[in-house]
């Protein structure tokens, strides 16, 4: 009975230790902490104004308002530009979109896409990042141009 005394208090020791040990921070790990929580706070205003370029605020729940039967009473019906019989979710028709929608939905969505805006040297930057860092395929040289101008054009600063 004295060693299930003992093996409980050994227990209770060591929960107690380390709890008290998870609690002692460094000063970075308090200022990552910190940091972190202001970032968590400012995520709204940082949103609004990633996406202040864009046509109102970035909608996600109508986007899957279409398996909804009751979509046509709500407001999201109204809102939502989201055509479920379009296969490119919205892209503008330009040359390039067939270019755009094959190679990009290839690793994501072409929502990610449709959300950034960039320059020119940006989307540059980002598609030798794909291909340096996230292992997409190298494209031909003309086929990389054409995306290129397609990006810029439709999703730049600009618009």
């Amino acid at each position: 009975m004295n060693d299930t005394i003992n093996q409980m208090g050994f227990v209770a020791a060591s929960i107690f230790v380390v709890t008290n040990l998870m609690r002692l921070t460094s000063p970075q790990e308090t200022a990552a902490t910190e940091h972190a929580e202001t970032l968590i706070k400012q995520k709204p205003k940082t949103l609004k104004k990633a996406t202040s370029p864009q046509i109102g605020v970035i909608q996600y729940a109508p986007t899957y308002s279409a398996l909804d039967p009751m979509v046509s009473f709500t407001s999201a019906a109204v809102n939502t530009t989201f055509d479920p019989s379009d296969d490119y979710w919205g892209l503008p028709r330009a040359a390039g979109v067939d270019e755009v929608a094959s190679h990009c939905t290839a690793c994501h969505s072409l929502q990610i896409v449709m959300q950034q805006r960039q320059t020119q040297q940006g989307w540059d930057y980002l598609l030798n990042w794909m291909v340096k860092d996230q292992g997409m395929a190298p494209m031909p040289d003309d086929t990389r141009a054409t995306i290129l101008s397609y990006l810029t054009t439709n999703f730049s600063v600009q618009n």
